[in-house]
């Protein structure tokens, strides 16, 4: 599923049909899902779907929905566009162009061998600091925070009931997480960046000027864990150790 069904407030237009060497963001998302999955539903603004100017950026897309007023409503839409027997699929934001095929495959075969969500992250490089009710900074141990990305991979039943009530939240993985279910950490990609201001797109250029993106191999970074994934809230284990369904490669996926 690529969510793509935000108004770009912060970006001041909507960002993923803006152009991205030559192709809109939207179009560079949505050919590194379907790099990696069976089949690819694509969440767009609300009366999108039936625009040829939005449909133009969907070619190849098994089903084109509209989404909600947040982006949880937009992930729900996706989820009831979703063909029966789907039991695993992973959420992309379409505002992350750049997403090689070596994270797909890592939170994919994650969910693959057990469990519920698997969260690519990458290492914090900048100090955080928490600010304190008097305005105070307390600095944050950046050795233990790690930056979260998409693509995100669940057992479909276990996002469908983590959605129930209809809940927000920025991160599906939290959802899932609050329900109870098994997260994982898996290796993300620094060059992984999100669109959210018109600069990101010449820091984005200039990434796949240099080979970045669907089918360069670029370097895992997960910060703590970073040897193998970790479970959310718990101490960190091979994604693998839980039982689960076999490992799915990418051509049995297709």
């Amino acid at each position: 599923m690529v969510v793509a069904g935000g108004a770009g407030v912060r970006f001041g237009a909507r960002k993923q049909f803006s152009l991205l060497s030559g192709r809109s963001v939207l179009v560079r998302s949505l050919e590194s899902a379907r790099c990696a999955c069976g089949g690819v539903v694509v969440v767009v603004p609300r009366g999108g779907e039936r625009a040829a100017e939005v449909i133009e950026h969907c070619a190849g897309a098994q089903a084109v929905v509209a989404g909600g007023d947040t982006r949880s409503a937009s992930v729900r839409a996706g989820l009831r566009a979703l063909p029966p027997g789907v039991e695993i699929v992973a959420v992309h934001d379409a505002a992350r162009p750049l997403a090689p095929a070596e994270v797909w495959d890592r939170v994919i075969d994650a969910v693959a061998s057990g469990a519920d969500a698997a969260v690519p992250v990458v290492g914090v490089t900048d100090t955080v600091v928490q600010v304190a009710p008097d305005g105070s900074p307390r600095p944050l141990d950046r050795s233990r925070l790690v930056a979260v990305q998409t693509p995100q991979a669940f057992r479909t039943s276990m996002l469908v009931a983590a959605h129930a009530g209809d809940p927000e939240a920025t991160d599906d993985a939290g959802l899932v997480g609050a329900a109870g279910g098994r997260v994982v950490l898996v290796p993300g990609d620094p060059a992984n960046l999100k669109i959210t201001a018109p600069t990101d797109l010449l820091v984005a250029a200039a990434l796949l000027s240099s080979g970045a993106g669907p089918g360069a191999a670029g370097p895992g970074a997960a910060g703590p864990g970073a040897a193998g994934p970790g479970v959310v809230g718990g101490s960190p284990e091979r994604a693998g150790e839980a039982g689960g369904p076999e490992r799915l490669s990418r051509a049995a996926r297709r």
